[in-house]
């Protein structure tokens, strides 16, 4: 059994205000890990650099070694 299949059999067990104490927290975990992704996709859009390469992350060993292109699918 999961971890959400867990939680939700102890749920039968909250009364309505526990319950509703348990969703605001939960919301807020929710909440913060969003805003952190969304501050990390800014920043990696505020660094990333316009190199004219489209196969750059596909054939970086390439690039940084000089090793033979990979075969790319």
């Amino acid at each position: 059994m999961g971890f959400k299949e867990l939680i939700q059999t102890e749920l039968e067990f909250l009364s309505e205000d526990e319950l509703q104490e348990l969703y605001e927290l939960v919301k807020s975990r929710s909440q913060k890990y969003k805003n952190n992704h969304d501050d990390l996709g800014e920043l990696l859009e505020r660094c990333k650099i316009h190199t004219g390469i489209s196969d750059l992350s596909a054939q970086h060993d390439h690039y940084l070694y000089g090793t033979d292109k990979k075969e790319v699918e």
